[in-house]
């Protein structure tokens, strides 16, 4: 169980991470349409205005990283420290209302692009930004380094198999093996 000053933490931490991936998509023209815990789904029209949001979004974990390694002897919650993972594929989605008594009316949003991007978020771990194939091939593939891909998870049960590139942001965010070499 956890206490309450640090799942306090933990809250304050997420909403700090999510607070600085939400503002780099709006400052690309892009818009943030939904929450789940720690994590939210965004949508941006052009390649290099995505591009320039995971630039951002890693530039803002990478300091919540620094400020971390700086001020706590031990992250709480994961022992090699926080990690970022950012998966982006391309494609229609429908959009559908749903209400609870709680929420009220909400946006559903529900396609093949959307389960893409959620199998691959599963691939690989540390910090990473996976991109399908129809991002590859939309214009992403410009920012994809040789080698970097084309990589494969499983998907769910009687899915195919997910193809997807790794977008390099190794310039921008501490990479992390291993508990020793991110704390020490």
């Amino acid at each position: 169980m956890v206490s309450d000053s640090k799942a306090n933490m933990m809250a304050q931490f997420t909403r700090d991470v999510l607070a600085g991936g939400i503002r780099a998509v709006e400052e690309q023209g892009g818009i943030v349409v939904g929450f789940m815990g720690d994590a939210f789904l965004g949508f941006l029209s052009e390649s290099e205005n995505v591009f320039s949001s995971c630039l951002s979004i890693a530039q803002d974990l990478n300091n919540q990283c620094e400020y971390i390694s700086n001020n706590y002897e031990a992250f709480p919650f994961s022992p090699q420290g926080p990690s970022l993972k950012i998966a982006i594929e391309y494609g229609h989605f429908d959009i559908s209302d749903i209400t609870s008594k709680f929420l009220g009316n909400q946006k559903l949003f529900a396609g093949e692009a959307i389960n893409y991007a959620a199998r691959i978020s599963a691939a690989e771990s540390g910090n990473r930004c996976l991109i399908g194939p129809q991002a590859y091939e939309n214009g992403l593939k410009d920012y994809i380094s040789r080698g970097d891909g084309p990589f494969s998870i499983e998907g769910k049960q009687g899915e195919s198999i997910c193809e997807y590139y790794r977008l390099n942001l190794d310039d921008i965010w501490i990479e992390r093996e291993s508990e020793e070499s991110y704390w020490s």
